[in-house]
C-alpha cells in the first residue's frame, strides 16, 4: 500500500512540473498567429501577450452560406486569461456587415419619410452594416512543444448595431436603424513565436 501512495505521489509531483514548466515556457512567447475556421466561414488573428493573463489583437472573420446569409468582421480584440495561458473571455470591438434573405416589414426609412411595409411574405437582401461588438470563450491548447503549434477552439456572439438597407427592384432604398446577432463556433490552428 505505501508503495502504491508513493508511486502515485511521485507521478503527480511528475505532471505539476511539466505543466507548470509548459505555463513557464507559453508565457515567453508574445506572438499568436492563427487561422479559424467554422463550418461555413473563415478567419484569420494575430494576438500580442502583453501579459501572462492579457493579451491585444487583430481579427477578421468571413463566413457565407451562399445567398441565406453572409457576414464580415474586422475586429480589435482584448483577451483575458484568469488562469493562465488556457481558458479566455474576449470583446473584440470594430466594423461588421451582415447581409442575408429577410423579409422587409414594419417601419422603414424611405427618403426621409418613415412607410409601413405589410408583411406580404417577400424576401430580400437586406445589409446591415455598424459597429461590432464579439464577446467570445475560447481554449488554447499547445500541441507538443509549448508554446509552438497550438489548437484554439472558441465561441464567438458577434452584434452588429447600425443601419439596415433593403435592397428593392424599383424604387429608393428603404433603411432603418438595426441590430443583428449572430453565433459562430469555430477552431484556429496557429504558431506561436
Amino acid at each position: 500500500m505505501a508503495k502504491k501512495i508513493v508511486l502515485v505521489l511521485a507521478l503527480a509531483s511528475m505532471i505539476a512540473g511539466g505543466l507548470a514548466a509548459q505555463e513557464k515556457t507559453a508565457a515567453v512567447k508574445k506572438v499568436w498567429l492563427s487561422g479559424e475556421v467554422s463550418l461555413v466561414g473563415a478567419g484569420a488573428r494575430g494576438e500580442f501577450m502583453l501579459g501572462p493573463k492579457m493579451s491585444l489583437g487583430l481579427n477578421t472573420y468571413w463566413t457565407s452560406a451562399f445567398f441565406i446569409f453572409n457576414d464580415i468582421d474586422i475586429n480589435a480584440v482584448a483577451r483575458f486569461y484568469p488562469w493562465g495561458k488556457k481558458f479566455y473571455a474576449g470583446l473584440g470591438v470594430g466594423f461588421g456587415i451582415h447581409s442575408g434573405l429577410s423579409p422587409v416589414k414594419g417601419k422603414w426609412d424611405v427618403d426621409g419619410t418613415k412607410v409601413e411595409y405589410p408583411d406580404d411574405g417577400s424576401s430580400y437582401l437586406v445589409t446591415l452594416t455598424g459597429v461590432d461588438i464579439t464577446p467570445e470563450l475560447g481554449w488554447k491548447i499547445d500541441i507538443g512543444k509549448a508554446g509552438g503549434f497550438f489548437i484554439n477552439p472558441l465561441v464567438q456572439v458577434p452584434i452588429t448595431i447600425g443601419q439596415e438597407k433593403a435592397a428593392v427592384l424599383f424604387g429608393p432604398e428603404p433603411t432603418r436603424f438595426g441590430v443583428g446577432v449572430g453565433f459562430r463556433a469555430a477552431c484556429g490552428f496557429g504558431w506561436a513565436f
